[in-house]
């Protein structure tokens, strides 16, 4: 019994603590995040249950492309969901440095599972300029059940 509860007594902070490293908010979200194309950002929101992770837009190529043209990107969106299965609506407006609306992309549906990690990559295309830039993201995150 006392080596069942030295267990628990371990388990239980780390876990406290995890809940602790979320921000609960209510669906939809909506935020606006300083944000370099190809780096992390971590929300850490918990959305009605789902637990927003992580986002990206990486280029898929190093090349350089003309201002105009489409650049192919995946984004990559991670996501627990602590309830009932959720389908997942993101849609990400690129900005400028003074937060000038670029561009704006909508994802396809991310469904996710109750009880499950979900790392979704969607392949999509925005063009050279906003790319290059964008300095800032304002993400609209809704869930539905």
């Amino acid at each position: 019994m006392a080596a069942a509860l030295m267990v628990w007594s371990f388990i239980t902070p780390s876990a406290a603590a995890q809940d602790a490293d979320y921000t609960a908010v209510t669906s939809p979200f909506q935020e606006d995040y300083d944000y370099r194309i190809g780096a992390d950002l971590r929300p850490l929101v918990a959305v009605d249950g789902v637990r927003w992770i992580r986002f990206s837009i990486r280029p898929k190529s190093d090349r350089e492309y003309e201002a105009t043209k489409p650049v192919p990107v995946t984004v990559e969106v991670d996501l627990l969901n602590n309830g009932d299965s959720a389908d997942v609506l993101l849609i990400i407006l690129f900005e400028d440095e003074a937060g000038t609306a670029l561009d704006r992309l909508e994802l396809g549906k991310i469904g996710a599972g109750r009880g499950r990690l979900k790392e979704e990559v969607q392949k999509h295309k925005v063009t050279a300029s906003v790319l290059e830039a964008t300095r800032r993201v304002y993400l609209f995150f809704e869930v539905s059940r």
